[in-house]
């Protein structure tokens, strides 16, 4: 991390890439990253799950980025930050879900998808544990959210990662980070402005080229469609769970010349094709993805958001998969020439006033729920670990993630690998899908029927 982006010891400033997290957030659409984590838990020792899972969280959370609150600057001059504090309130941030017996998994769900509209209180830690004590099948659960802000997708992991037992216990915090007074935030804010000065203006001619440069691809993009999916997502949420062998998706790829993430993209265009076409709501013209990629490299560090979009269609206008399959191969490579001209886009340092300016930008844009960037639903491939994983000495069985679903769209698909697994997370806007179970059905059946044809 640059040292310019610290202000104080125990003190970060957000990137404006982490700020958007902020500002795009809705009641309607919550700006966090989430796993279901269902572990092997004995019946016996189900009662103190919660208990041995905040010792656990005490023992590893001083050394994520997740001990801390945030500050906003004094008149969006600076950019805001996230503070050090010394102590989480884990019996509130670790909550037990109550139930008078087992979860069965159609209730697990349910509570997921309730829980994921939750904001959280980012005065306060920007994390929140959910514990499931008894599963019907067996074991205990926990559903774990952590703000968008902090991180993207594969900075949620290393956070999995350190909170696991394959991290040792960190040194324990014993203060909270002090924050300079006003005026001296602000001497600070234009000492560090102006020795980026040289680097605005690098990134600022960067820009430009880029923009000139995105011109010859302009109209080569498929629009997003609108259908009867379309429109400002609501407040409600439904939510299935997959699990599939990785080694069957990736036998499935090496037959058709195709990787892991060109299977699960075709997968979920089959799904959805199958199950639009049920209700009777195909759109002509391919629907499109919110997708991205990651551009985090060594420099950049583990934790904040370095993700550029990716907008690809799924040739849902196709009939046959194997033809879908080399047309969502076809517009992904595409989308994979732009990106280095979007980082260049993304990749900015903070502005004066740059905090103010965006909470008024976004105030306008937020308006109505519409969609901000293109794309009808998210899917997202995710790295996992391939190697086993446990909490608190308890084994990890699954880790669903449970995605969010950005203003404007209906669905998200994300796929995580957990082990031998890739383990999948399906969530609707439920006044716009009936029935994501079945969506989640088409999606396996999917899988079956591109190994016949393989």
């Amino acid at each position: 991390m640059n040292d310019r982006s610290i202000l104080a010891p125990g003190v970060r400033r957000l990137r404006p890439d982490d700020h958007f997290m902020i500002l795009s957030e809705t009641d309607a659409s919550p700006m966090h990253v989430g796993a279901l984590i269902l572990l092997d838990v004995p019946t016996g020792q189900q009662g103190d799950f919660a208990a041995a899972i905040r010792r656990q969280f005490a023992d590893r959370l001083p050394a994520t980025p997740l001990l801390v609150r945030l500050h906003e600057a004094p008149d969006g001059y600076d950019s805001d930050v996230w503070a050090d504090v010394s102590r989480a309130d884990l019996e509130t941030l670790v909550a037990v879900e109550p139930h008078d017996g087992a979860w069965a998994q159609a209730e697990l769900c349910d509570a997921a998808a309730m829980l994921n509209m939750r904001r959280l209180d980012l005065s306060g830690p920007p994390f929140a544990a959910h514990v499931f004590e008894r599963l019907a099948d067996g074991g205990s659960a926990i559903y774990l959210k952590m703000h968008h802000s902090v991180a993207d997708g594969i900075g949620f992991q290393t956070v999995l990662g350190l909170l696991s037992d394959a991290a040792p216990p960190a040194t324990a915090r014993f203060a909270n980070a002090i924050l300079p007074e006003p005026e001296k935030w602000r001497d600070r804010a234009e000492t560090r402005f102006e020795a980026e000065a040289d680097l605005r203006a690098e990134q600022s001619a960067q820009r430009k080229d880029a923009l000139a440069a995105l011109e010859a691809y302009k109209g080569e993009r498929e629009p997003t469609p609108e259908f009867g999916l379309s429109g400002p997502t609501s407040a409600l949420r439904r939510y299935a769970t997959i699990s599939l062998p990785v080694a069957r998706v990736k036998a499935v790829g090496k037959a058709l010349d195709a990787t892991i993430n060109d299977i699960f993209l075709t997968l979920a265009s089959t799904a959805l094709r199958a199950y639009l076409l049920e209700t009777g709501d195909l759109p002509a013209t391919p629907l499109v993805v919110n997708s991205a990629r990651s551009y985090r490299r060594p420099e950049h560090g583990n934790f904040g958001n370095r993700i550029v979009a990716l907008n690809p269609h799924l040739a849902t206008h196709l009939a046959d998969p194997i033809e879908r399959l080399r047309a969502i191969q076809s517009s992904m490579a595409a989308e994979m020439k732009r990106t280095p001209h979007d980082e260049a886009l993304l990749d900015a340092a903070e502005k004066p006033y740059g905090a103010r300016d965006r909470r008024t930008a976004f105030a306008d844009r937020m308006a109505g729920g519409k969609r901000l960037i293109p794309g009808n639903l998210t899917l997202s491939n995710v790295p996992g670990p391939a190697e086993p994983r446990s909490y608190a000495g308890f084994a990890q069985r699954h880790n669903y993630p449970v995605p969010i679903i950005g203003s404007g769209r209906f669905l998200n698909i994300t796929s995580r690998r957990s082990g031998n697994n890739l383990d999948i997370g399906v969530i609707a806007d439920a006044e716009k899908v009936a029935d994501v179970g079945r969506i989640a059905a088409l999606f396996t059946a999917a899988l079956d029927e591109l190994e016949l044809l393989a």
